[in-house]
């Protein structure tokens, strides 16, 4: 069964997403307008863009997860993590780009079979390894969404007087603190994920999983330098952000790089 046989409920995903985000640009300005209307929207979205995944899930009975597929289940995490923050200033102000791109997921699962790539044999072991994995990419793109944020403000606060911005955008303190909580956090579970595989997975370093995994390691550990770095000495600022933009780089060449190898090219 192909993802298009569940064009109903991606089509309400997609079309809740984009309003959403409309209403939530126009938000920006006045926190108060059309609060409700972008909640009721916001949780439509999610129920239908996860009910979806659930639909493909039983249909292929967990033997297909393609490059798109994964993309989606990590475009539902993100815009569950950010809806769940509500109303504030920081989660607000990234709101948008998150359900634009949670929406761009969907159209590309929507127009590619869910046929499409690799069988995967699932075990428990690689179902947990695949889940924390996901669930870390997740993370970590949200955290590098708050550093972009973060860069933002800093540049907005610089070009404008503060008191002529301060009533749109969040504390550049509270963006920063978040950022940091979140990079932890997906370094935490990234390392997680890669102990699962080091320990219980025997094809890690398998032809076709070798430069996957060197990717992997190596954005393991710039995320954690960052963040050892941070707690250690003090990192922070504009410098803290760029390594994470590298780390964030490296992750996405190991996983998303090597999945369209796979299951686009090859297949």
């Amino acid at each position: 069964m192909t993802f298009a046989m569940y064009t109903p409920l991606v089509g309400i995903s997609i079309l809740a997403y984009v309003l959403s985000a409309f209403i939530l640009s126009a938000r920006l300005g006045d926190p108060n307008r059309m609060r409700r209307r972008a909640l009721i929207l916001s949780l439509v979205a999610l129920v239908t863009h996860v009910a979806a995944l659930i639909g493909v899930f039983t249909e292929t009975s967990f033997v297909k997860v393609n490059l798109f597929i994964s993309l989606t289940i990590i475009t539902f995490i993100l815009s569950f993590l950010n809806t769940i923050r509500g109303d504030h200033p920081a989660s607000l102000l990234i709101r948008p780009a998150i359900y634009g791109l949670a929406a761009l997921s969907l159209v590309t699962v929507l127009l590619v079979p869910a046929e499409v790539g690799r069988p995967i044999y699932m075990t428990p072991i690689f179902a947990l390894h695949m889940s924390l994995a996901l669930i870390a990419s997740a993370i970590l793109t949200l955290a590098t969404f708050y550093g972009v944020q973060l860069l933002y403000v800093n540049r907005l606060l610089k070009q404008r007087s503060a008191k002529a911005v301060s009533h749109r955008i969040p504390p550049l303190m509270s963006i920063e603190q978040y950022f940091f909580r979140l990079l932890t956090t997906g370094t935490i579970v990234l390392l997680l994920a890669m102990i699962v595989g080091f320990i219980y997975l025997e094809d890690l370093f398998a032809r076709g999983q070798l430069h996957k995994t060197i990717f992997s390691i190596m954005a393991l550990l710039a995320f954690g330098g960052i963040v050892i770095i941070h707690y250690w000495r003090g990192l922070r600022g504009r410098i803290a952000v760029y390594l994470t933009l590298l780390a964030s780089s490296l992750l996405i060449l190991g996983y998303f790089g090597s999945r369209f190898v796979r299951d686009i090219i090859i297949s």
